[in-house]
This record gives structure tokens, C-alpha cells and sequence, in this order.
């Protein structure tokens, strides 16, 4: 009797489960429906070798359902940013034992936008005619069906991770589910402009005056960036440069998010130099992330200086007749002389002062001036004229002096 029951001790371990419900299995689990039927047979004989016919004795076991929904999808995935139309497909597979449908679910951090779903060439606006798309697609024991996402990502999102998840859950077993995820990592792609890019601002010399020019660099980039600054001139010997935002010397840095810009302040001084000669004060950007993305600003700096020219013409008492130089004056006659400033340079002029010596023949009487802003005194036969504020480019002022012929 030993052998026999050794037999029937191996066909109960026969029965025993390969691999329980929820556990991983690289068998096929056993298609759902099917009938497990197990039969033992026991023989003998007796003590006298006598034999007798075998019985038998089984047992039947239907296989249920089993879910088994398995989602796979890229570890990762580079599109631009900014980028449209992207699409990221998810494959479910059923690895349990029978026919199954699932319902999808999708989480999306910030920088990514879902704007659609496709599975097969049929395109779904929401994820709520997916999942009716879905909940009529039926997945055989085995086999699989495709969820493309069509997303968009933001701009500025260059080496940033986005992880996109998506869920499948049995719709038979709604306890049963699988998720897998995908990184959306768009490369760094590095851009810069500096502004302004040209233009000519006119400066008188320094003598001991400071001038600030503000440049504007702009990250055009998808990703934060720090820049190197680098202030330089041009052709010419009118400009020294001071600082950079504050730092002494011809170099800085900025660190700008994407999209971002900020002003940079580059302090220079104007040498004592010839009216009209000009320099290029320049400031270039260079990305840290790619060295090889720079970009310059400048503008053109002119001298200017204020010049006058003076004119002084003879008039008789009515300030309209000139006294040409064929006429004549007589002794106890009265006459005006007109005396005009007029700033022939590029820049104001300021603190204009004249002062006229009157001859000796003539007597001072009075002055009178062509509108406010003359200061004008006469003290021992000389008039000093002052003009307030500033006489501009190509401008000009005047005053009359009144005298008597001895």
C-alpha cells in the first residue's frame, strides 16, 4: 500500500496552484472557462498476491477570470519646447486569461498639456470618449491595444522632467490596474538678443561727467540661463569704459529665467576729443548652457561740443537802419549796437557771457534785450551781458546797446 499512496500524495501536489491571483508569472495563465478535471486510481492486493480491479475517484475545477492588464511606455521622450502635436503612445497589454476592456486614467504635471487621445486612426477629444472608445474594445487573453497621447509642451521647459502617467484598470476586475510612466524632458536649446542694436547718441567730453547706457538682454532660450557680460568698444579713442551693473572693469553676469530679460547698465566716460568723432560701445551675451550662443548690442557714441559765433552791427537810434560803412555819424547823435550770439556747435552752450569795451568816443546810455533770460550791467564803459539757462544748437540770442556819439 505504500507505493500507492506516494502515488496519489504526488497527484495532490499535481493540483497545486503554479502561481496565485496578483503574483508575477512568466507561465500563460490557463485560458478563463477552461475544466480542470484530476482522477486518482488506487490498486492493491492482497496478502496471498490476489488482485483486485482499481478504483478511481476525481474532481473537476472550472478556471475563473483572472485580470491581467500590463501598460508599458518609453521611459523617456525629448520634444522641443515650445512644441504642439506631440504624441506619446501607451501599449496595454492583457496578460491575464480571458477577454478584457480597460478604462484609462492620465496624470500630467505642470508643462505638458493633453489635447487629445488616438487609438488606432481615430482621434478623441476628451478622455471621456476615449474611455467610451475603450469600454467597447475588447483585448483577448494575450494581445493588446495602443492609447497615443497627443500633447503640447510650454515654453521654458528645456531640461525640466514632466512625468505622464497613465493608469489601465480592468473593467471586469476594477481592483486590478497596472500604470506605467513616461518623462518628458525637452532638450536645452539656448537663445539671447541684446538691445539696442544700433542707434547714435551724441555726448559732450566727460570732464569728470560719468554716462550710464542701458542694454537690455532678453533669455530667449526654453530654459533658465546665466550669461556672461562683456562690455566693449569699438574702432576710436573716445571712450573709456567704467563698469558693468555696478562692477568695476568690462564684465559681469545674469542670470535670466527663460523667457526673461533684465536691463544691464554700462558706465563710460567721453574723452576730450574732436567734435564729431564717434565709438561703438558694444555689449555681448554668451549663454552658459551653450558657449556657442552669444549675442551683441551697441550703439555709436558722437561727440559734441558747443561753439558761438558773435556778430555786432551799428544802428541807427531806430534799431532798423543799419549804419553801413559809406555813412556817417554826427557828434550828440544816438546809436544801437546789435550784439548776437548764436551756438553754431552741436550741443548747448551754457554760463554765455559777453562783454563789450565801448570806444572811447561814445557814451554809454542803456541797453535793452531781445526777450528774458539777460542779465546785463555797464560799469566804467564796459557792458557785461550774462544769459541765463542754456542757448541750444543753432540757436541764437541778442541785445542792444545804446550810446551817444561825444
Amino acid at each position: 500500500m505504500t507505493h500507492v499512496l506516494r502515488r496519489a500524495a504526488m497527484a495532490v501536489l499535481l493540483l497545486a496552484p503554479l502561481a496565485l491571483p496578483g503574483r508575477a508569472s512568466a507561465q500563460t495563465p490557463t485560458p478563463e472557462g477552461t475544466t480542470i478535471t484530476n482522477t486518482a486510481t488506487a490498486s492493491w492486493t492482497d496478502a496471498n498476491s490476489n488482485t483486485y480491479a482499481s478504483v478511481s475517484a476525481s474532481a473537476s475545477v472550472i478556471v475563473g477570470f483572472l485580470a491581467g492588464p500590463d501598460v508599458t511606455s518609453p521611459a523617456t521622450v525629448t520634444p522641443a519646447s515650445p512644441s504642439t502635436g506631440n504624441e506619446l503612445a501607451f501599449t496595454v497589454t492583457n496578460t491575464g486569461n480571458g477577454v478584457d476592456s480597460v478604462t484609462a486614467a492620465f496624470t500630467v504635471a505642470t508643462g505638458v498639456t493633453v489635447t487629445g487621445y488616438k487609438v488606432g486612426g481615430t482621434t478623441y477629444a476628451t478622455l471621456a470618449e476615449l474611455n467610451a472608445a475603450l469600454a467597447g474594445t475588447q483585448i483577448t487573453a494575450g494581445s493588446s491595444v495602443t492609447v497615443t497621447v497627443v500633447y503640447t509642451v510650454a515654453p521654458g521647459r528645456g531640461g525640466l522632467t514632466t512625468p505622464v502617467t497613465m493608469t489601465a484598470t480592468s473593467r471586469r476586475t476594477p481592483t486590478t490596474s497596472d500604470a506605467s510612466t513616461t518623462n518628458v524632458i525637452p532638450p536645452v536649446a539656448a537663445a539671447v538678443s541684446v538691445t539696442p542694436d544700433g542707434g547714435t547718441i551724441q555726448r559732450l567730453p566727460s570732464n569728470g561727467t560719468q554716462y550710464s547706457q542701458v542694454f537690455t538682454v532678453t533669455n530667449n532660450g526654453n530654459a533658465g540661463d546665466t550669461f556672461s557680460l562683456a562690455a566693449s568698444l569699438g574702432t576710436g579713442s573716445a571712450l573709456t569704459i567704467v563698469s558693468v551693473n555696478g562692477v568695476a572693469g568690462t564684465s559681469g553676469s545674469a542670470t535670466i529665467a527663460a523667457g526673461g530679460n533684465t536691463t544691464v547698465t554700462v558706465v563710460y566716460t567721453v574723452g576730450n576729443v574732436a567734435a564729431g568723432a564717434t565709438q561703438n560701445l558694444n555689449l555681448t551675451a554668451t549663454s552658459a548652457n551653450n558657449a556657442s550662443i552669444s549675442d551683441p548690442g551697441y550703439v555709436t557714441i558722437q561727440v559734441v561740443r558747443a561753439a558761438l559765433s558773435m556778430a555786432k552791427v551799428a544802428f541807427r537810434d531806430d534799431q532798423t537802419t543799419a549804419i553801413t560803412g559809406s555813412d556817417r555819424v554826427l557828434p550828440g547823435e544816438y546809436i544801437q549796437y546789435r550784439i548776437t550770439v548764436t551756438n553754431t556747435g552741436g550741443a548747448a552752450a551754457s554760463t554765455v557771457a559777453v562783454s563789450d569795451v565801448l570806444p572811447g568816443q561814445v557814451t554809454y546810455v542803456s541797453t535793452s534785450t531781445d526777450a528774458a533770460g539777460w542779465t546785463i550791467s555797464e560799469s566804467a564803459g564796459t557792458v557785461s551781458a550774462t544769459l541765463g539757462g542754456t542757448l541750444a544748437a543753432s540757436a541764437s540770442r541778442y541785445f542792444w546797446v545804446r550810446v551817444r556819439i561825444k
